[in-house]
């Protein structure tokens, strides 16, 4: 009986507490609980609701993830996206997640300029489209619903990165005027230019 008493104690007072707004302390010259009256200042909700996010946007995030860093590991790959959210904070690039993914010079059919768009994979001639859907896809996938869903949670690994390239090419004439921010895996993040601007 003590048990089931013991069990239950934390979710009554949790009724008592959060949802009836009641208030309790403890009387320190007796062992009894005494009753405040006042309503709490805060009422806590009874459920915690995820944001809502589109299936879209958690598409482009996991294809940005599984085409850039499938291979890195998870600091790697979290970095990525952490570069993406950045983009769609800053004023200098589009507030979506598919439009910063997608962004870049399009022919008047909409097919991308090639090797003329932010993300490489975007625009390199290659099929955009995941034909193996295992566990580097699914792993890219869940990733994408956990930053999207926790973004303002999460620690920035890159500290306001904007840009990056991978480290096995030559760094591209716009790194020259960036400040690095990290190196992760096989990419080097910049942030903003070295003049502060």
């Amino acid at each position: 009986m003590l048990k089931f008493f013991l069990y239950l104690f934390p979710l009554i007072f949790f009724i008592l507490h959060d949802v009836a707004g009641t208030q309790f302390f403890v009387d320190s010259t007796s062992s009894n609980m005494t009753s405040v009256d006042e309503a709490s200042p805060k009422p806590t909700p009874i459920l915690m609701w995820e944001p809502v996010i589109s299936q879209a946007e958690i598409e482009c995030m996991a294809k940005n993830i599984y085409f850039e860093a499938s291979v890195e590991s998870t600091a790697g790959q979290l970095a990525v996206a952490q570069v993406t959210l950045n983009r769609v904070k800053s004023k200098h690039y589009p507030n979506s997640v598919c439009e910063v993914v997608y962004e870049g010079p399009k022919y008047v059919d909409g097919t991308p300029k090639r090797d003329r768009c932010q993300f490489s994979w975007y625009c390199d001639g290659k099929d955009d489209e995941v034909r193996n859907k295992g566990k580097l896809w699914n792993t890219s996938y869940d990733l994408a619903k956990y930053v999207l869903s926790r973004q303002k949670d999460l620690i920035d690994i890159t500290d306001g990165a904007l840009f990056y390239h991978a480290n096995y090419i030559d760094a591209p004439r716009w790194a020259q005027q960036k400040e690095v921010h990290a190196s992760i895996d096989q990419h080097i993040f910049y942030g903003k230019n070295k003049r502060g601007i």
